[in-house]
């Protein structure tokens, strides 16, 4: 374990507050999820472990994206079956300290995901962390605990990896599960509860929120199963709920231009190729063998539905009742694959309407990002699409020379849209409406699931064994005294 003095961690405190006004990414998506670094840069379209690298780090594995504010990166890895908060020095990637999470067991993830998957959140004065194997733990940049909240257990056998925000003096984090879903408001300071709102309609969903700024006002703007709906930052009173979404939501929600974007895609809501469930009496009548009115796991035949069984047996106790078959039945029915676009009925009202919806080619995991009047989009394959974000019509589409999945979020800095794959290659796209082009393919050898950050002119991508900074273009920098 690495931790600092007392006296050392009083000086980085100082060095961070120096530059805490520089550019920061500060959560998920970083500045309010956007996705976008908006300060002018030069950053590298070509690079690797050997070209325009500033430095790298070994790490713990871990899918949680890295948070830069100050002189510190944060983020979260499973090193020897400890959960571990690490932060690093941005100037030179060196571990600065690394905290163990007090989680009496790790939780179960799906096979593609991993137990440290939620990304940190930052303002400079805490850092919050979110395990689903524990609850939320806060720290100073100098790694001193300030207060821990445990949540939990989940019924959510794929894990949790929504990501916490801050606003103002709150911690904001959603956890929904298959059954007992929340959003929960905690005084940043101490950890307190401030507000809970129960989210009973929503089964297991991945989706970080974010504050929704409109006609002067804020919101704050969750996605689940089937919907998005706005509430009220500071009580988490429901302002508004709008449905369109797909059965199981993962991107997070876009504003820009004015209107909120909401891609979400599943299994079996795209047009022409629906999942769907029979009625409960028409299978219990050739399945329900011991005619209890329930259903066993043996007992359910299709693979659609067996394969989905601890997803429809929302309470974990190993039956399917009538309540959760027909809950299920319902999610199918109504589920939609789309990205919408929503803004104000009107003027200073708080209630939403559709502007446009796009149903094609559509992220399972990936957010989309908004820049400069366009909505860019990617997809596994490989397929990029840029949609005109006043209208939804398409400016143009194509696919990238990375195939295979995608699990990271695309981002953009100095005018470059940087898309990385399952596979290990970043795909570097200008950010020009109909006119993109891809402008570099760069591989970095290691599976990429974590969204990268970009900050005061660097790249900074986690791989499934390093974090890696990228400088400008043409600056063949050598590591300063980190691993390599």
């Amino acid at each position: 374990m690495m931790d600092v003095t007392r006296s050392t961690a009083l000086a980085a405190i100082v060095s961070f507050g120096a530059i805490l006004h520089g550019a920061n990414w500060p959560q998920f998506r970083g500045p309010n999820g956007s996705g976008v670094a908006e300060e002018a840069m030069d950053l590298a379209i070509e690079f690797g472990p050997g070209k325009n690298l500033a430095w790298s780090a070994a790490l713990p594995a871990g899918m949680s994206s890295p948070v830069v504010v100050g002189s510190r990166i944060y983020l979260t890895g499973l090193r020897e079956k400890a959960l571990v908060t690490i932060a690093l020095d941005r100037a030179t990637g060196k571990v600065l300290w690394e905290k163990p999470a007090p989680a009496a067991r790790i939780e179960e993830t799906h096979d593609t995901s991993s137990p440290a998957a939620s990304t940190p959140a930052s303002d400079g004065e805490r850092v919050a962390v979110f395990f689903g194997s524990f609850g939320l733990l806060c720290y100073d940049p100098g790694g001193k605990e300030n207060w821990r909240l445990p949540l939990g257990p989940f019924k959510n056998p794929f894990g949790q990896s929504s990501s916490p925000i801050i606003s103002g003096g709150l911690v904001i984090l959603n956890c929904d599960q298959d059954l007992g879903s929340f959003l929960l408001a905690v005084d940043k300071a101490t950890g307190r509860e401030r507000w809970r709102t129960e989210r009973p309609e929503f089964p297991r969903g991945y989706s970080t929120p974010i504050i929704w700024e409109t006609d002067g006002a804020r919101q704050l703007v969750v996605a689940g199963t089937l919907r998005i709906k706005g509430y009220e930052v500071e009580t988490g009173r429901e302002l508004w709920s709008k449905d369109g979404l797909a059965r199981i939501v993962n991107p997070t929600p876009v504003q820009g231009g004015g209107l909120l974007y909401m891609a979400s895609f599943s299994p079996g809501g795209d047009a022409g190729e629906r999942i769907s469930m029979q009625p409960f009496e028409d299978y219990a009548k050739t399945h329900d063998a011991d005619k209890n009115g329930r259903f066993t796991k043996e007992e359910v035949t299709e693979p659609e539905m067996k394969q989905r069984f601890l997803q429809i047996d929302a309470d974990k106790d190993g039956f399917i009742t009538r309540a959760e078959w027909e809950n299920m039945v319902r999610i199918f029915d109504d589920a939609r694959n789309s990205i919408i676009a929503l803004g104000p009925e009107s003027p200073g009202s708080a209630a939403v309407s559709v502007a446009w919806t796009y149903e094609r080619a559509i992220p399972y995991v990936p957010t989309p990002v908004y820049h400069e009047g366009h909505i860019y989009m990617v997809k596994d394959g490989g397929i990029f699409t840029a949609l005109d974000a006043k209208t939804g019509k398409v400016a143009k589409q194509g696919r990238l020379p990375a195939g295979g999945g995608y699990y990271a979020s695309p981002v953009i800095g100095g005018g470059n849209l940087y898309a990385s794959s399952l596979g290990g290659d970043v795909v570097v796209v200008s950010a020009a409406g109909s006119d993109w082009e891809v402008r570099a393919a760069n591989s970095l050898g290691e599976r990429i699931a974590a969204t990268p950050a970009i900050a005061d002119g660097r790249l900074y991508v986690r791989t499934e064994k390093r974090l890696y900074a990228f400088g400008a273009q043409g600056a063949e920098k050598k590591a300063g005294g980190a691993a390599r």
